[in-house]
């Protein structure tokens, strides 16, 4: 049975309210109820049949592509909460766009529009769909997408930068959205296409493809702007995003960069002053079991309001960036008492920030990501200015905090007591209630054990303990979190860091209570999540 009728009729109500400029209220519950349903793969199918259609709706396929992005961001943040459910969903929603792309007669548009969906839930598009891609551009079917041909390409940037406000990392990041399928030298070429322009937010907009995972496109930019500084002088302020840029690259990509900047400031435009940020407010929320972590300040640019954001994730650093200006003070305060609500976000300085987004890149650096553009938009909005990858180990980290205390603060006595008040560390923050351990290898590590006693509590806790370094670093960002920060409980900060102290040190433990607890919640998320079993002689109903 298929809910195809169903999702049309959702689209429909969608398109209306996006229509009217305004997300609908219930568009996002309608997206998590779809994916938590398993219909996502019902709605591949609605969006495709539409685009077949030679009069199709493009309202209801942005419609339509909408709710697949919003469920596939829910699956996938479930997914990584440990839910085997959602990460079998994802499964489905893969296996029906790789089914659906291998039909014959898919209209070309449909593969843009799929790709977008998993590039703007931050997915790597099902490869199926990439090849899928590289065949319709080798057979020349690719044209309406507007990114195979250059006249095309062009005829369509202006109008986009303009309903963008000309705002070049949210050109950045529509563009790359939709090129996200795109095999390297198409995204090359549409990057080159961007930095030859004239129009100086679509030319910023290029500097986004220095940070593409390929190289291709970012030497593509470098080339295109090192060609027309010969024939007019670059902004500075390029410049200076150029070298903001760099340090966030791997090293074998800074050599032309480096070679680059040279050459533009031999002939740079005179400096344009920045405009005018105040920051108003900027929080953090404290670390969460999974290892992410979020930044957002409230910025006054203007008469005008913005509220700008940050997400790290301990396994890839900088995950994803943003800023939403032109609102109103009460707006702001809205989201921040939110985002406070949901996330126990907490007040801190801006040392704070400067350290854990440093910590952040040397991750990304580490791992070969790089991080999104619209992170050099946060910086510039806080007035950062130049951030260096730095990798603080949590030993290092809890000896910077708890450097200058009296020594019966950090002595033996004190550092036991703060074992063992771990516990209590589930009840103060509700933030704790994500710290346990989750993923493929505690599913394949459980799974095969029959019984619930002593024997599951051995391995968990014998996988936890191993993994101490992970959760010393987890202990050491929630004390300098809370160091300075305006949380009811901020004195336990000194706690967090001798437990982060003791779990990343080589010596024994005066006390193995968090591990404990993170082992006992890890088994209690493990049965949760854990397909329920029929009981033996149960019949159907």
């Amino acid at each position: 049975m298929t809910f195809e009728g169903t999702i049309l009729d959702f689209a429909k109500l969608i398109a209306r309210d996006m229509e009217r400029g305004k997300s609908s209220r219930h568009a996002m519950e309608v997206a998590g109820m779809l994916a938590g349903s398993g219909v996502l793969p019902d709605v591949v199918a609605c969006l495709i049949s539409e685009a077949r259609k030679k009069r199709r709706a493009d309202r209801i396929i942005d419609a339509c592509c909408f709710l697949l992005q919003a469920g596939l961001s829910e699956l996938s943040i479930a997914g990584n909460g440990g839910n085997t459910e959602a990460r079998a969903r994802l499964a489905e929603v893969t296996q029906a766009v790789e089914s659906a792309v291998s039909a014959p007669n898919l209209p070309p548009q449909a593969f843009v529009i799929i790709a977008r969906a998993f590039a703007q839930a931050g997915l790597q598009p099902p490869q199926a769909l990439q090849d899928a891609m590289i065949a319709g551009l080798e057979a020349g079917l690719m044209e309406e997408s507007g990114f195979a041909d250059e006249k095309s390409l062009l005829e369509h940037l202006v109008p986009l930068a303009e309903g963008l406000g000309h705002d070049p990392f949210a050109i950045h990041a529509e563009l790359s959205a939709t090129g996200a399928a795109f095999p390297a030298d198409h995204r090359a070429a549409m990057a080159a296409e961007l930095a030859t322009s004239s129009t100086a937010s679509l030319r910023d907009a290029a500097l986004g493809f220095l940070l593409d995972a390929d190289p291709a496109p970012g030497r593509a930019v470098l080339d295109t702007l090192v060609a027309r500084a010969r024939q007019s002088p670059a902004p500075s302020r390029l410049i200076e995003r150029l070298v903001c840029l760099r340090p966030w690259l791997p090293p074998q990509r800074q050599t032309k960069l480096d070679a680059t900047i040279r050459s533009l400031r031999a002939s740079a435009a005179a400096p344009e002053p920045a405009p005018q940020v105040e920051i108003i407010k900027l929080v953090a929320s404290l670390c969460d079991g999974a290892g992410a972590q979020s930044l957002f300040a409230v910025l006054k640019i203007g008469r005008r309001f913005a509220l700008s954001s940050v997400l790290i994730k301990a396994d890839t650093g900088i995950a994803d960036a943003w800023l939403r200006d032109g609102m109103t003070k009460h707006e702001t305060n809205d989201v921040v008492r939110e985002i406070s609500d949901m996330a126990e976000a907490v007040t801190v300085p801006i040392s704070f920030a400067q350290t854990l987004l440093a910590d952040a890149l040397a991750i990304n650096l580490a791992k070969r990501s790089p991080p999104p553009f619209a992170l050099l938009q946060f910086t510039e909005a806080l007035g950062l200015g130049l951030i260096l990858p730095k990798a603080i180990p949590p030993a290092t980290l809890a000896a910077q905090l708890l450097e200058g205390l009296p020594a019966d603060q950090i002595g033996p006595e004190a550092s036991a007591a703060a074992h063992a008040g771990a516990r209590y560390w589930f009840v103060q923050f509700d933030t704790m209630q994500t710290w346990f351990e989750a993923g493929e290898e505690i599913e394949a590590l459980l799974k095969p054990i029959p019984k619930t006693g002593l024997r599951v509590m051995i391995a968990l806790f014998t996988y936890v303990f191993d993994r101490r370094l992970f959760w010393a670093a987890r202990c050491a960002w929630m004390a300098a979190t809370l160091k300075d920060s305006d949380h009811r409980c901020h004195a336990e900060w000194r706690n967090f860091a001798l437990v982060a102290r003791d779990l990343a040190g080589t010596e024994s433990l005066p006390d193995n209570t968090l591990l404990q607890m993170i082992a006992d919640r890890t088994h209690q998320a493990f049965n949760a999540n854990a397909p329920k079993r029929r009981q033996a002689g149960q019949k159907h109903r």
